[in-house]
């Protein structure tokens, strides 16, 4: 009976063995760049990992195309465009010898502004320049004032918060709201001076509130769209530090990143067009657990500056290192959601593997905001972990035969 019952225990274990590592992947599963099958999201231990070859041989892959909006006749210079007021803008009328319609005013939902005595006054989209003009305009036609008096001062004093929205190669396209500030930085309307840089209401500041741009983007090529009008702007110089177009965004403005379609590492580090920082989902568990805590893994170490490489990432998990004989076989699979094709990769490297060639970009592939990192043990390791398991179901089972 106690034979039996080992031989039972050992069965048992021999079955859960199986799940301490992954399976290997049928041969056909996995990448052959040379054969470039038609599905390719496995790449083992010696298949170089290229994100574009990746995408190219994806079933599912269509690469989307940039959206038309306008003629190229549209497309003009953006170094003339003067800042157009926005819902929110807060700017200060002042009128020589007209102090009864002189105001500090804000643009209300409607993009109106009311000084005393005038009707409401369109402002949203107007310049401070054009602006001026009309409330000149109005206040002769309204034969409040004559012509040759008429002198106006316009002077801002903060502008607004606004909501753009985004498209293409960044991480998180959509709507987002920019130029937000912290209580603490809010001005003081009843403050003697006026002006406001808008520095939060730039392209670079728009990109970097939808995640940055992905590695795959055009940044010589970005476009902002504005009432129909195309806005073409080279941001290759805040990279490489020469000169760049500015341009200050006004509410309803839209931003499309174009995509090469190609993965560029160069992109991939802290920029003012791309993310300071990702966060990496991470494991080194011998066994499972409810945390990281025994593995030194904490929240921090999942924290890392984009650019990051797939070596480091196994480092900052605690993978490497240790006893040569036990830890130099371990291996390491990356999860990585491939932005050219939207689809899943899964990346096997051997430790030993990576270490020594770290510095072939198809072998220790940057890493990507939300990739997921596991480390997997050696077999000495296993072995250890199959004794262990045997001897914790071996030994009650002996002793409830002896019972």
């Amino acid at each position: 009976m106690k034979m039996i019952n080992t031989l039972i225990s050992i069965a048992m274990v021999a079955s859960l063995t199986a799940c301490v590592t992954p399976s290997q992947p049928a041969q056909q599963d996995v990448c052959d760049l040379e054969k470039q099958l038609t599905s390719c999201h496995y790449f083992g231990q010696q298949t170089p990992y290229n994100r574009k070859v990746s995408a190219v041989t994806s079933n599912h892959t269509t690469f989307p195309t940039a959206p038309i909006f306008g003629d190229k006749a549209m497309i003009v210079d953006a170094s003339n465009q003067a800042l157009s007021l926005s819902v929110g803008d807060k700017i200060s009328i002042n009128i020589l010898n007209g102090e009864e319609f002189s105001k500090d005013v804000e643009v209300d939902a409607d993009g109106n502004i009311y000084l005393p005595y005038l009707p409401a006054i369109a402002a949203k989209g107007l310049t401070l320049k054009q602006l001026n003009t009309y409330i000149n305009k109005l206040l002769i036609d309204e034969r409040l004032m004559l012509a040759h008096a008429v002198r106006i001062s316009i002077l801002p004093i903060s502008w607004a918060p606004i909501e753009i929205t985004t498209s293409g190669a960044v991480f998180e396209p959509g709507q987002h709201m920019i130029n937000k500030k912290l209580p603490i930085e809010l001005k003081d309307d009843g403050s003697n001076y006026a002006g406001d840089q808008a520095i939060n209401r730039s392209i670079g500041a728009a990109v970097k509130s939808s995640g940055g741009v992905r590695p795959d983007a055009d940044i010589s090529a970005i476009k902002v769209i504005r009432n129909g009008q195309v806005f073409n702007m080279d941001l290759r110089g805040m990279l490489t530090g020469e000169k760049v177009p500015s341009m200050t965004l006004m509410a309803g403005d839209h931003i499309h990143v174009p995509s090469t379609h190609s993965f560029n590492d160069q992109l991939a580090r802290p920029s003012q067009l791309t993310a300071p920082g990702i966060r990496v989902f991470m494991s080194n568990l011998t066994q499972p657990a409810s945390s990281n805590s025994q593995s030194a893994v904490d929240r921090e170490a999942t924290r890392f500056p984009y650019g990051t490489r797939l070596l480091n990432g196994a480092i900052a998990a605690n993978c490497v290192g240790g006893a040569q004989s036990t830890n130099a076989s371990r291996y390491v699979i990356l999860v990585t959601k491939n932005p050219l094709s939207n689809q899943i990769d899964v990346v096997e490297r051997s430790i030993d593997g990576l270490i020594q060639s770290a510095w072939n970009d198809q072998s220790n592939p940057v890493l990507l905001p939300g990739d997921g990192l596991a480390c997997y043990d050696s077999r000495v390791t296993n072995m250890r972990e199959i004794a262990r398991t045997v001897t914790e179901l071996v030994v009650p089972t002996t002793l409830i035969g002896w019972l």
